[in-house]
């Protein structure tokens, strides 16, 4: 909530803080209609004045400045002391017309700051509306981009069928799944650009185009990286980076996969009924200048089958802080491995689910050697 107050245009907080002060200006003039007008005309200025200064304090200090709102309660107390026990504080209560005079001017100035207040706040309301509106369209803009740039994926290339979702843990995801494939050869990936939000979701376009430019060739996934990654250190934010894990197949050489910096390959084997976790060692993509990827093997048999995943559903914790671990995963895999890919990828959401509540982008790609 702090940072929507240090995000809010100056402008539009100037008119708030207009809003509050003249919101608040009455006390004095009310303080004055309850002292049936005893209050010299200094006076009066000074209470209201520091009726709505000292509303105009408390907020700042809430909002803004949290260290100050000692200060802001400490000169508060003091002046209010102060000013109640100043010998000539009141003169003594009016009468007559000369009461009649005070209370004119008391209800008049009440309703000239109650005005002014309300416009004050309406035009604060309309500035921001109107600015919460616009990003809130360009936000639902970038979801439906997002959707475009991340569509489920349920094909089949040759003897391997594919199944692949990312489900976003706000409006824009910065997880990608993606396929390429041609003349039966291809690669699959997933991706997961660091942080949350539009930013993430900007770089991981960013990706899913330098990606596919790369992708023309599919050629071997070492020099994929690589050039990817020479592509996005100039263009990515600092800090930021992309996990990937990816696997080729080139229809002569079997199964090549490459990680960098992300959780390893899941692949169930048919004939032993084991789930091996398939893993290089390297650092994620876009994070150093000059990094160089290798890649490695993996046998395929029939039957097996192959889960790429983020670690938004390995990071997924209990109500007792527990974190969900990657071998309740592949226990799921296990147990599911010979259901249509679209129900194991379904049970595997389900598993992170029902552990605790999705806390970043959870994103799979399945496949099958049939």
């Amino acid at each position: 909530m702090r940072s929507i107050w240090h995000d809010l245009p100056a402008r539009s907080f100037y008119l708030l803080l207009l809003g509050i002060l003249m919101t608040f200006l009455p006390m004095g003039f009310l303080n004055d209609i309850s002292a049936l007008g005893a209050n010299s005309p200094i006076q009066l200025i000074a209470l209201t004045a520091f009726a709505g200064l000292i509303a105009v304090g408390y907020q700042v200090a809430i909002r803004k400045r949290p260290k100050w709102l000692p200060l802001v309660v400490v000169t508060h107390i003091a002046v209010v002391f102060i000013l109640t026990r100043l010998p000539y504080w009141r003169t003594g209560p009016l009468a007559g017309d000369a009461l009649r005079a005070r209370l004119r001017v008391d209800s008049t100035a009440i309703g000239v700051a109650i005005t002014l207040a309300y416009v004050c706040f309406m035009l604060f309301f309309k500035r921001e509306g109107a600015r919460y509106f616009r990003a809130h369209a360009e936000i639902a803009l970038a979801q439906e981009i997002h959707q475009l740039l991340v569509p489920g994926i349920d094909t089949s290339i040759g003897r391997f069928a594919f199944c692949g979702l990312s489900v976003a843990s706000g409006e824009v995801g910065g997880d990608l799944v993606d396929l390429v494939e041609a003349d039966g050869r291809w690669i699959g990936y997933v991706a997961d650009v660091s942080g949350h939000g539009v930013g993430s979701g900007v770089l991981m376009g960013m990706v899913k185009s330098a990606a596919r430019m790369k992708l023309l060739s599919l050629g071997p996934l070492p020099g994929f990286l690589d050039d990817l990654n020479e592509a996005l250190v100039p263009i990515r934010k600092p800090g930021m980076f992309v996990t990937m894990a990816c696997v080729r197949y080139d229809g002569a050489s079997g199964l090549e996969f490459a990680l960098a910096g992300h959780p390893p390959i899941l692949h169930y084997q048919a004939a032993t009924g084991i789930v091996e976790e398939r893993s290089v060692a390297h650092v994620p993509v876009a994070m150093f200048e000059g990094s160089r990827f290798s890649s490695a093997r993996m046998p395929c048999g029939p039957g097996d089958v192959f889960v790429l995943l983020t670690d938004g559903l390995t990071e997924v914790f209990d109500a007792a802080d527990r974190q969900l671990s990657l071998g309740t995963l592949k226990d799921t895999l296990r147990q599911g491995a010979r259901l249509p890919l679209a129900a194991l990828l379904a049970r595997l959401v389900e598993t992170a689910r029902a552990h605790g509540p999705q806390m970043d982008d959870q994103t799979v790609l399945l496949f099958r050697y049939s």
